[in-house]
């Protein structure tokens, strides 16, 4: 949950930059200073307001002490007097502050500190004003005189605790603020700046109580409670952040703009699928709103990008292309228009799309020059188009800039891989249908938690599994009557097998074929079967037990039995992740055994996890994003798109499962 480094530092720079600049209530009609110089000290507290020098907190303090006039109306006259008195030149000074006339305001402050060389008031609307002309060193120095002359004034010490925390003299800041605090701090303002330079020492179980109090101290506003539940999401408090984050949404409950920062924040510390569900918040509100923002601070095309990354990094290539439909690239940060682009490239590429894709991949390459990742998923879109020529031309390029890449080694690869006869003439990308059935054995237990998207059994799941296609082509190669046995170290969410065989009479052209179909599972990356071994497979059937047996002389042995009931229906037929189809059947693995190359056996996991699918499968279900397994990401169960799809696609979930005497006995062992 932590963040990290960076993520901490940009988080930290935007509380202080607020806390510079912020319209704090700070009017000082409820401080009671225990100074013997009460006059000055009740003149001090009446004309302290906000930096920004609002026009109503003026009026406020004018009607809380008489020496200072309202200055919402103010006639500057060329020709009046220089003021004769201390009051008439403050007053003068704080009222050309409330205008933005901050050189006239300096001129009469500095006429007020000669007038009165021993006024406190003086030196602190002094260093106001020269916060406000950017002045930081000069501010200090008559913050430091205002306290020289009244130590006992509360705004002064956190004002001066701002300037350091801006300076990160933490140590300086925090004796600010602690004084402030200690003189008394009902609005919560010193605490908001302790917490905050506790945060930038990562102090952050110190900093929380203070910025309790701030919050405490004005619950209207938001920035405090956005810095808590930084804080919290830190120190991985995630229930008490949802909560202020529940917090913030029932006090601004129409504001998009706030659920569009709420999503940016649980998004940097980690929570994605929270901030997700904030940026559809914001997104239904802007949409009620008719796509107005009421704030400049959000930026619709922004909030579409982090929608769109979110999806994309769960798979969900079409609604990556949804969000981006709402996308302005114009509108989005000049510094991302190259990721946005180089995104929806790849979510193009993703459900099939690969011409419309080469476009928006070589303007991302074109805008970052100096990223290699854009040239090789350019150059691999482009072998994926079936253009090699134009994909020689970017790996050549890729390997003038960066010939150690990885990635840029493998581009290379390929492409003289590709240029074979025999592989040129089975292109890429090509539509493919195949019908059979199949059946697969594991060492995990029934149900196999790795087909509903969990975790195996145990920390290995060797899983062995026979196809037969029956009747089936991949562009104009038949694949009528082609087995093959696929043989993984994990479940099968990657692409290629560890080991395929197939029976001898299998040709160059349909081995090639499957890879391509592999490689449909996930076009974003390249499939490659590396060990290919032809064998003799045996696979016989007895329709009058429901037994079917898979033999490779020296190597392999599976038996397995399907359950049906009296009208030959499968007893447990469930949804599950499989490379070549949504629904699955549970049966009773007999046996599973599989021996090395020097004839030892590798392992014998009979009476686990047997499986059995028929199957009826053709390239639109993966460039419709239709198959369970293309969402996998492991979480434990199914997740929400792949609930959607169960529900969609009518995939049955059964409530029990086969419990197998021997399977249960094996685990306890």
């Amino acid at each position: 949950m932590k963040a990290s480094p960076e993520v901490h530092n940009r988080f930290l720079r935007r509380c202080v930059v607020f806390l510079a600049v912020s319209c704090l209530a700070l009017t000082m009609r409820w401080i009671v200073l225990p100074s013997p110089r009460a006059e000055q000290s009740a003149r001090l507290m009446a004309a302290t307001g906000e930096i920004s020098v609002e026009p109503a907190i003026l009026q406020n303090a004018a009607q809380a002490n008489p020496l200072l006039p309202s200055c919402s109306v103010r006639t500057i006259n060329a020709q009046a007097k220089i003021p004769s008195t201390p009051d008439e030149a403050l007053r003068e000074a704080r009222a050309a502050l409330a205008e933005g006339h901050l050189d006239e305001a300096l001129q009469h402050c500095q006429e007020g500190v000669q007038l009165d060389p021993k006024s406190a008031l003086a030196y602190f609307l002094l260093g106001m004003i020269q916060i406000r002309r950017g002045e930081v060193g000069e501010a200090r120095q008559a913050l430091l005189q205002s306290l020289k002359l009244d130590p006992a004034h509360t705004t002064t010490h956190y004002y001066l605790g701002k300037i350091y925390l801006a300076a990160n003299e933490s140590t300086a800041a925090t004796k600010e603020f602690e004084a402030a605090i200690k003189l008394g701090d009902p609005s919560g303002a010193a605490h908001y700046g302790l917490g905050l330079t506790l945060l930038a020492e990562s102090r952050y179980a110190e900093a929380v109580p203070h910025l309790h109090a701030a919050v405490k101290g004005n619950p209207q506003d938001p920035e405090r409670r956005f810095t808590l539940v930084g804080a919290e999401l830190q120190l991985k408090q995630v229930d008490k952040a949802r909560s202020d984050l529940i917090q913030i949404r029932e006090l601004f409950p129409r504001d998009p703009t706030l659920a569009y920062r709420i999503g940016k924040a649980l998004l940097e510390y980690n929570v994605p699928d929270d901030a997700e569900a904030e940026f559809e918040r914001a997104s239904g509100l802007l949409v009620d709103a008719g796509n107005n923002p009421p704030s400049g601070d959000l930026n619709v095309s922004d909030l579409y990008l982090q929608m769109a990354r979110l999806r994309f990094d769960h798979h969900d290539y079409w609604g990556t292309l949804h969000h981006f439909d709402k996308i302005t690239i114009t509108n989005v940060a000049a510094n991302l228009r190259a990721s946005a682009l180089h995104l929806e490239g790849q979510a193009l590429v993703g459900v099939g799309k690969t011409p419309e894709a080469l476009d928006k991949l070589r303007q991302a390459a074109q805008m970052n020059p100096a990223n290699p990742e854009y040239l090789v998923h350019l150059t691999w879109a482009q072998l994926l188009a079936g253009d090699r020529e134009a994909a020689a031309t970017t790996a050549l390029l890729a390997g003038s800039k960066w010939p150690g890449v990885p990635d840029v080694q493998l581009m290379q690869t390929l492409l003289k891989r590709e240029s074979a006869a025999n592989r040129a003439s089975v292109p890429l990308s090509q539509p493919w249908h195949v019908k059979g059935e199949g059946l697969v054995c594991c060492p995990c237990k029934v149900p196999c938690p790795c087909r509903s998207n969990a975790r195996p059994t145990h920390t290995h799941c060797e899983n062995t599994g026979l196809t037969r296609i029956h009747r089936g082509h991949y562009g104009k190669v038949s694949l009528d009557g082609f087995t093959f046995v696929a043989v993984n170290g994990a479940m099968e969410t990657q692409t290629a097998p560890d080991m395929l065989y197939v029976e001898p009479s299998a040709t160059d052209e349909q081995l090639i074929a499957l890879e391509r179909i592999m490689q449909s599972f996930n076009p974003l990356q390249p499939s490659i079967i590396l060990n290919v071994e032809r064998a003799p497979i045996s696979f016989v059937t007895s329709g009058q037990d429901n037994v079917y047996e898979v033999r490779i002389p020296k190597l392999l042995e599976i038996k397995i039995r399907r359950e049906l009931n009296n009208e030959g229906e499968p007893l447990f037929p469930t949804a599950a992740l499989d490379q070549f189809s949504n629904r699955i059947e549970y049966a009773r693995n007999l046996t599973y055994k599989f021996w090395d190359q020097n004839g030892a056996l590798k392992w014998d996991y009979s009476g686990r996890q047997a499986n059995f699918r028929t199957i009826d499968l053709d390239s639109r279900a993966y460039t419709s994003q239709t198959m369970l397994i293309q969402f996998a990401d492991g979480s434990g169960s199914f997740n929400k798109k792949q609930l959607e799809l169960i529900k969609s696609e009518k995939l049955p979930v059964p409530h029990t499962y086969p419990r197998h005497e021997s399977t249960e006995r094996q685990h306890k062992q």
